[in-house]
């Protein structure tokens, strides 16, 4: 068995992964940044309390995992600023232990036990707390000269005269942010998405906005790596339905025409589970 760990900005999730994909011991709790330091010891603390010791521990995160430098970045977590994260968990451990960016193990998860299956050109987009995409392309990752390839949050797109980074226009803080105007008060993404849906016009438009955000990405990931199918995950993903009326004729739009008539979209068939899958399999060195 190997585990899987998959940390976001809001949350870790987790599992013991067969070599046929079935997890067990599902964990799910809310993540310690209370201090620059909180959040490794909560993961060295949930590694410890699994008990049987993993054949080796793979451990996806929300940011940049350099594998050169063997260091993490993720400015949605306090303190992880170059932090030597696999360097001090590692210290507490009996199992071999690797980081790896959770839009990297996404794309793996997807690609072998979900809808990427027997696909080598595949993009998976995670719109959460914040954005990236992993990319398969001709069956490789494509991870650049530093493994910052795919933090697609940073692209500056431009929605009705606004120019912004991909990830403060789409991403669930940053829809939640917009709503601030609307109500004056914090409300959260589901009760966004439940005011939309019941026909709140002024709600609706924040997520279209947000779809053309998104179209135009996508468009541009058509254009770039031609892949045979683009996976939508991520917190966001399950507001899909009120996304995608924007998105898709944005990326239909903008993309190049043979391979937007080509390529597939679709929501992740695997959910948070493509996390905890392909932290595991990185473990597992597929």
């Amino acid at each position: 068995m190997f585990l899987g760990i998959d940390v976001g900005g809001t949350k870790l999730a987790s599992g013991l992964v067969s070599d046929d994909g079935t997890i067990k011991e599902r964990r799910r709790e809310s993540i310690d940044q209370s201090d620059e330091q909180s959040a490794a010891r909560q993961i060295a603390a949930l590694i410890e309390s699994y008990g049987e010791v993993p054949q080796g521990i793979g451990v996806c995160i929300p940011g940049i995992a350099d594998q050169k430098r063997q260091t993490v970045w993720a400015p949605n977590i306090k303190g992880w600023n170059h932090l030597h994260l696999t360097e001090q968990l590692s210290e507490r451990l009996s199992c071999p232990l690797i980081v790896e960016s959770d839009r990297n193990a996404a794309v793996l998860g997807e690609v072998l036990y979900g809808c990427g299956r027997e696909k080598r050109d595949v993009v998976f987009l995670i719109v959460g707390t914040g954005i990236g995409a992993g990319v398969l392309s001709g069956g490789q990752l494509v991870r650049g000269s530093n493994d910052i390839g795919g933090a697609v949050g940073w692209i500056p797109v431009c929605v009705r005269g606004q120019r912004r980074h991909f990830e403060d226009i789409a991403a669930g803080p940053a829809i939640e942010h917009a709503a601030l105007e609307l109500f004056r008060r914090h409300v959260t993404l589901p009760e966004l998405a439940s005011l939309a849906r019941h026909g709140n016009r002024a709600v609706l438009e924040l997520f279209e906005i947000a779809g053309e955000a998104i179209g135009l990405v996508l468009s541009m990931f058509v254009s770039i790596f031609n892949p045979e199918i683009i996976v939508v995950g991520g917190g966001v993903s399950a507001c899909w339905d009120l996304l995608s009326p924007s998105a898709m004729p944005e990326m239909r739009l903008w993309g190049q025409p043979i391979g937007v008539s080509q390529v597939e979209v679709v929501v992740s068939q695997l959910g948070e589970d493509a996390g905890i899958l392909g932290a595991a399999a990185v473990a597992r060195g597929l």
